[in-house]
């Protein structure tokens, strides 16, 4: 079924919605799952919880990921460019060579995030609730 709605959302950005249909997992568990290199581009996950879930690699620009749950996720060289991150836990997540450029941060915990460089986290928007880790440099 994941697969399914997988192959839907990327015809749906291919076609600019002519075809194939949005991913709305919003609320959805998706802790531990494997999402490697999805294509997952503008696509709906607010308040979704992806705990451990392997993200490596995966589109994951304009996304709507308000409140979600990331917890130890794998995001390594993840695409989050612009996409909505407000209050989503990052918490011991893996973000080495994630892009974040336009990227919401706004009272987003990143704190033990593993692998976020100073540099990664300026290239988003953040306020004054968005928790970084202790950057070493």
């Amino acid at each position: 079924m994941l697969e399914k709605m997988l192959e839907d959302h990327a015809l749906w950005f291919e076609t600019r919605g002519s075809a194939g249909e949005r991913a709305v997992l919003k609320g959805v568990d998706l802790s531990h799952a494997v999402l490697a290199g999805a294509k997952l581009i503008e696509a709906d996950l607010m308040g979704a919880k992806l705990v451990k879930a392997d993200l490596r690699g995966a589109d994951l620009r304009g996304s709507n990921l308000q409140d979600a749950d990331f917890r130890e996720a794998r995001l390594e060289d993840a695409n989050l460019e612009e996409a909505d991150l407000m209050m989503a836990d990052l918490r011991g997540a893996h973000l080495d060579n994630a892009s974040f450029g336009g990227a919401y941060l706004h009272g987003a915990d990143l704190t033990g995030a593993v692998g976020l460089t100073r540099e990664q986290a300026d290239c988003a928007f953040q306020d004054a609730s968005t928790r970084l880790p202790d950057f070493e440099n």
